[in-house]
């Protein structure tokens, strides 16, 4: 009995939270002759900035390690360029990865991968 009274007051409780989020009403539209002006857009990426991230996982308990790094850039034509570089080295050897991926101010993208791997 108590567990259905406890599962009552639960239920009435989450359902009142959600009708009550529901009872505020819009915010008034802005005085007439107000003239309402939109946030501008972000600034478009200075070129020959850049940022480079390296994270580099301590061995593990089977002995593998892992590092990547990430280097962020825009080109002189205002292009992102993210180069991304992971190595892994393990009992059973070595893998190298690069990844290039390119983004034009239009929003078209290019990602071009290349994986070594080196047996043990």
């Amino acid at each position: 009995m108590a567990n259905h009274l406890l599962a009552t007051v639960t239920a009435t409780v989450f359902i009142s939270g959600a009708a009550s989020a529901q009872i505020y009403a819009p915010a008034p539209p802005p005085p007439p002759g107000t003239v309402v002006v939109p946030a501008p857009p972000p600034p478009p990426p200075v070129p020959g900035a850049s940022t480079t991230t390296t994270t580099t996982v301590s061995p593990s308990p089977d002995g593998d390690n892992s590092e990547t790094t990430i280097h962020k850039e825009v080109d002189r034509k205002g292009n992102t360029v993210i180069e991304k570089d992971v190595h892994r080295e393990g009992i059973a050897g070595s893998t190298d990865t690069h990844t290039k991926t390119e983004t034009d101010r239009d929003g078209g993208t290019t990602t071009t991968t290349e994986t070594t791997t080196k047996p043990r």
